[in-house]
């Protein structure tokens, strides 16, 4: 098998990264990076440095379990692998390569024997807790076996509540290795691009309570129940020329409304929940796979272990709080499918997962609780804009923002870009310039933050000129002095902050400035002087 050259990078950065550091390391790679490949390919070699390294590969999931099994096997036919798991029927404990469910392996952490090296898939789903499986399991095993390392594989390194997988004193993992992103693999060719189409509002989240830190089932049942009707209206509309559906709601009483729904429309959909047993799984992803059943409604789970290329629409009527969650949801429809023509995927987006959580793929981990929180804002209802919660008109389109509640509407898709490439500059007319001294953190240095106010808002940019700052850095602050300065290009940039404060008249004030509102804090990508 060929790897492909990232995921040999992959494996060479993360060897490195266990040579050089202690600790336990995390690839992040995100859906349709080949997480079962780079598992089998750094196996494989594992035991080609030693013949006799004993491997563990842990998840929580049999379906994961299985996959990645069937990779090895691909990869290394004659590999001395086994299996561990009550749902699969296998209880090989002392296989050489051994993989597993650590809901069947918990308890055997001392009868296990021997152990080099631990894979963790969708390491994730690890809490920092003590009183649980994966804690039990990790402690025994560590005690048996003094120098045994661990890699952790998640294409979302982190936890609600809890942040950074790699944060914190009583972390379990302590760095990225490597990462590779979902836009990363999009420009690479590896995954489709995912779209959205202008339709109007979303369903309205505010005053449901939350239990664990996302949306109270029960509550968010009822809001999602009453929008229904319209909401599977919109999307067979929406989904006539599309091959296969998934679509993800928050309980089994709104999983059966939307299939019955959905067959009134006179199309075929299945329901898969946690509790499906795992021969009408497969027989619902087979059928889906094969075109013979046109959606399937899934509540909690199909996030992760699941493989069907053909899936090109993905219909967000769960809200969550979990970016995690709805990475590895909108994940389902990303993978290639070229028997199929596939070229995207749509996303159907009731939930206001981009609203709340920005483009899927400039998604950054939270703050674990007790460490500070974003500040409030508020969304203009006519471009979606964020906004701080005190700005009373929208940058973006002059929305005047009213005092009283605007009236409740009828549920609509989002028309959110789902990815950052997506997403539309827009030129804000700029009446001052100020600077000051941005203090480094963790260590960096400091820079300059030249901040542009507008009528309503106020927009940053930073730039660096201390000697001990990034090289690349410098030179590009050095050209975005030149490009503001009213003096020629062939005047040297300053040497450090103090200097570039003291000239600070040398730089124009602009007329405009163009932002792109991407991530946490909007993008300056343009200045303009005419």
């Amino acid at each position: 098998m060929r790897l492909r050259d990232y995921q040999q990078e992959a494996i060479d950065q993360t060897w490195e990264w266990l040579q050089n550091n202690d600790g336990c390391p995390i690839i992040d790679a995100a859906v349709g990076a080949g997480k079962s490949v780079i598992m089998a390919a750094m196996m494989t070699q594992a035991c080609e440095w030693d013949a006799g390294a004993r491997i563990l590969m842990i998840t929580h999931s049999s379906q994961l379990v299985q996959q990645n099994y069937a990779k090895l096997v691909n990869l290394w036919p004659m590999a001395p692998a086994g299996i561990y798991s009550a749902a699969l029927k296998q209880k090989d404990l002392y296989a050489q390569i051994l993989f597993a469910t650590i809901q069947s392996i918990y308890k055997k952490g001392y009868d296990i024997g021997r152990v080099d090296l631990i894979l963790v898939d969708e390491c994730h789903t690890i809490s920092r807790k003590e009183k649980t499986m994966w804690h039990r399991f990790l402690t025994d095993v560590a005690r048996v076996n003094k120098g045994v390392r661990m890699i952790g594989f998640s294409g979302t390194p982190w936890r609600l509540g809890e942040g950074p997988l790699i944060e914190g004193d009583d972390a379990i993992f302590h760095g990225i290795s490597y990462r590779i992103s979902i836009m990363d693999l999009i420009k690479r060719g590896f995954l489709v691009p995912v779209t959205t189409q202008a339709t109007g509002i979303r369903v309205e989240t505010a005053g449901l309570k939350k239990t664990g830190g996302d949306y109270n089932i029960g509550q968010l049942t009822a809001a999602v129940d009453d929008q229904i009707e319209t909401a599977v209206a919109d999307f067979v509309e929406r989904g006539r020329d599309r091959r296969t559906w998934f679509i993800f709601v928050p309980s089994v009483e709104n999983a059966r409304h939307v299939a019955d729904a959905i067959h009134r429309h006179g199309i075929s959909c299945e329901i898969v929940t946690a509790d499906t047993p795992e021969t009408e799984r497969t027989r619902i992803l087979n059928g889906m796979r094969a075109g013979t059943i046109r959606s399937a409604v899934s509540v909690g789970t199909l996030t992760t272990g699941v493989d069907v290329p053909q899936a090109d629409m993905i219909v967000g009527l769960r809200p969550t709080t979990s970016s995690a969650l709805l990475i590895q949801m909108i994940g389902r429809v990303l993978r290639l499918s070229p028997e199929t023509g596939k070229t995207d995927a749509l996303l159907c987006d009731y939930a206001g997962w981009l609203a709340q959580h920005g483009p899927v793929d400039l998604i950054e981990p939270p703050r674990a609780r007790g460490k500070g929180g974003e500040p409030p804002t508020k969304q203009c209802e006519v471009c979606d804009t964020k906004v701080p919660i005190h700005i009373m008109e929208c940058p973006t389109c002059g929305f005047p923002f009213p005092a009283k509640e605007k009236e409740e509407e009828p549920v609509r898709a989002s028309n959110l870009a789902a990815l950052s490439t997506d997403v539309q500059p827009v030129r804000v007319p700029i009446i001052d310039m100020k600077f000051r001294r941005n203090p480094g953190r963790d260590g960096k240095p400091d820079t300059l933050r030249i901040t542009f106010n507008s009528m309503m808002q106020d927009y940053n940019k930073f730039l660096t000129f201390e000697p001990e700052a990034n090289p690349w850095a410098r030179k590009k602050s050095a050209e975005a002095w030149a490009q503001m300065a009213f003096l020629p290009v062939h005047q040297k940039a300053p040497a450090s902050i103090d200097e570039a404060i003291n000239r600070k008249a040398e730089l124009r004030v602009p007329k405009e400035i163009t932002v792109k509102p991407v991530g946490k804090y909007p993008e300056i990508v343009g200045i303009h002087y005419e």
